[in-house]
């Protein structure tokens, strides 16, 4: 009985539900810290009342140890988190990519050399790169938090492009296009990229969401960025501060669970738009 049930409902609708709370979980996190502002005008760095008042009418997240209303401090810090991923997403998966397409397409020397540099930058702990990189520099604003963690988390990306390629390259259109006298260059970009499109893109949700968890362990080891506010240096001067020991939660739960929460939508984004994509993994 169970199993005739189970035919009766389709794994697609499983998919749907996934993609339609991943994508409203995303609105309302975008929303809050780009329509937030305009709804809730108070400056995140300015003493806005009394310090540590619990959240009430007039402060709906309450204040922290400085007098700041913590609302206008999450509201702020989702831009910023937003910022910093989005950017060090697309530095990511600009290196990986270039480096899987040639890895792949060109082969032999050119493979074996790239691969022997994204295995040693693979085989290196991210986190350790990223706190000697960011351990050199004073001051570091959201553009160079970014660069330190894109510039670090690009090999497995270029490792799966290269199988992608790899798989493509032998195909019967790119072989009519190399009888047709295209260019290598013209290949890869007509041929070869607009077929793993969907993967590179599911690719940036997932750097995305590695790239804010990133920034925090930065922030939360007092290396993130000095300048402009984060969900990780929320919880960083909250750590610093005790807001756990001394029972504020207010403080430090906001912005924890509103990280959880991004990080996770962009997981079951990645996920959904797979199973879309790649119907082995949908049962059909």
């Amino acid at each position: 009985m169970l199993s005739g049930i189970s035919k009766l409902i389709k794994p697609e609708l499983f998919m749907i539900k996934k993609f339609d709370a991943s994508l409203g979980v995303l609105f309302a996190v975008f929303a809050l810290g780009f329509i937030g502002p305009l709804l809730y005008q108070v400056q995140p760095t300015a003493v806005a009342g009394p310090l540590e008042a619990p959240p009430s009418r007039q402060f709906p997240l309450g204040t922290d140890a400085y007098g700041k209303d913590v609302l206008a401090q999450l509201i702020a810090g989702v831009r910023g988190s937003l910022q910093i991923g989005a950017t060090a997403a697309a530095i990511s998966l600009l290196i990986g990519v270039i480096v899987g397409l040639i890895a792949g397409y060109k082969g032999k020397l050119v493979d074996n050399l790239l691969m022997m540099l994204t295995d040693i930058v693979l085989l290196l702990p991210s986190i350790l790169l990223m706190i000697l990189i960011a351990a050199y520099f004073k001051w570091r604003d959201p553009l160079l938090v970014s660069i330190i963690i894109g510039v670090t988390s690009w090999p497995w990306v270029a490792r799966a492009v290269r199988s992608q390629t790899l798989s493509l390259k032998n195909r019967e259109f790119v072989n009519l296009s190399k009888m047709a006298g295209l260019s290598d260059f013209q290949i890869v970009i007509r041929d070869i990229l607009p077929n793993i499109a969907s993967y590179i893109f599911m690719a940036y949700v997932l750097l995305m969401s590695g790239a804010m968890i990133a920034e925090t362990g930065l922030s939360m080891i007092g290396l993130g960025t000095t300048q402009g506010l984060t969900l990780g240096n929320i919880l960083f001067w909250a750590q610093v501060l005790e807001a756990v020991r001394r029972g504020l939660w207010w403080w430090f739960i906001p912005p924890g669970a509103t990280l959880v929460a991004l990080a996770a939508s962009l997981l079951m984004l990645a996920t959904a738009l797979d199973e879309y994509f790649n119907p082995k993994l949908r049962g059909s």
